[in-house]
């Protein structure tokens, strides 16, 4: 029964023999080498492969070729843009007018001969209800499609964009 024992015992030793002597894997080696401390100039200084981030976010801007610079992404305390909309109320967002609707809407308000208000209003302001609204023209609506529940207000140097049915301005335009 010893002798069974001692050669039981013997087997498991060399099994563990063998077993330690196995070679290490590559991805192992990889690892080990990447966590060696560099050894004071003793390595090659181009021997190891340059350290590259695969972050796709930087500070919440895409930090990927292409990605434009200054996105909706960037947290405003990163972006001076998207502090200001941060700042700005939803219903002062502008209509997204061009300069040419612009225009067209200016010189459609001052041939209109439309009376001119003392008011003094700005974007998000809500007017009184019984504040008179004058309609913008269906030539100016359909060039405009925006405008369709937008009426106006004018005054001395600008035009008051007004929404009608909760009477909050929603933007003005120059007439200069």
């Amino acid at each position: 029964m010893i002798m069974r024992l001692s050669f039981s015992t013997a087997a498991l030793l060399a099994g563990l023999g063998v077993a330690t002597a196995q070679p290490v894997p590559a991805a192992e080696q990889v690892a080990q080498d990447q966590a060696k401390p560099v050894q004071n100039g003793a390595e090659e200084p181009g021997s190891r492969p340059p350290k590259t981030s695969t972050e796709v976010f930087v500070n919440g801007k895409l930090a990927v070729a292409g990605a434009p610079d200054d996105s909706q992404t960037v947290p405003s305390k990163f972006s001076e843009r998207n502090a200001r909309l941060d700042a700005t109320p939803i219903m002062a967002l502008p209509l997204g007018l061009s300069d040419e609707q612009k225009h067209r809407v200016a010189d459609s308000v001052v041939q209109s001969n439309a009376p001119v208000s003392q008011i003094s209003a700005k974007p998000a302001d809500i007017l009184p209800a019984t504040t008179p609204v004058s309609e913008f023209s269906a030539d100016v609506k359909a060039d405009a499609p925006m405008l369709s529940d937008v009426g106006f207000i004018r005054t001395k140097d600008k035009i008051l964009l007004v929404r009608s049915p909760n009477m909050v301005v929603t933007g003005e335009v120059s007439t200069n």
